[in-house]
């Protein structure tokens, strides 16, 4: 039974049965979301699970906890030549128009909020539309 404590994942080891911990990561590697399972036991067991895309669930909560979160934001009045371009990125990866605009209205108000490397890539191909983007720490929108 997987379980949180702070920043750190526990489970059952599957070696000895006592518990291992799990750390989890994510990083931008090549313009995409990389993210990664670090896990120990005592009893020398260790592994690594490593898959592409954002962590989901308990293991971003336990990501969370450790990095915090940020926040992306763009100037609603520099970014206004760009905005078709900037809402053409923000649906590249499935939103609907209308959650585009939605999107947009956040990007351009108080800014989204995630973890550090999916606010980074964002910021990345937003800057990469012609976008004027900034990213700092940030709390849950």
């Amino acid at each position: 039974m997987l379980r949180r404590e702070g920043d750190v994942l526990l489970a059952p080891c599957a070696q000895c049965g006592g518990t291992s911990r799990s750390w989890p990561q994510e990083l931008v590697f090549y313009g995409h979301i990389e993210s990664s399972i670090s896990t120990q036991c005592d009893c020398g067991a260790a592994s690594e699970a490593c898959g592409r895309g954002p962590l989901t669930g308990i293991a971003r909560e336990a990501l969370i906890a450790r990095v915090g979160l940020a926040r992306v934001h763009a100037d609603p009045e520099v970014n206004r030549p760009v905005r078709v371009r900037l809402l053409a990125v923000l649906r590249r990866d499935g939103m609907t128009i209308a959650e585009a605009v939605d999107a947009y209205a956040r990007l351009t108000g108080d800014g989204i909020t995630g973890t550090p490397a999916v606010t980074q890539l964002l910021a990345d191909r937003l800057a990469a539309a012609g976008g004027a983007v900034t990213t700092a720490a940030g709390t849950p929108s």
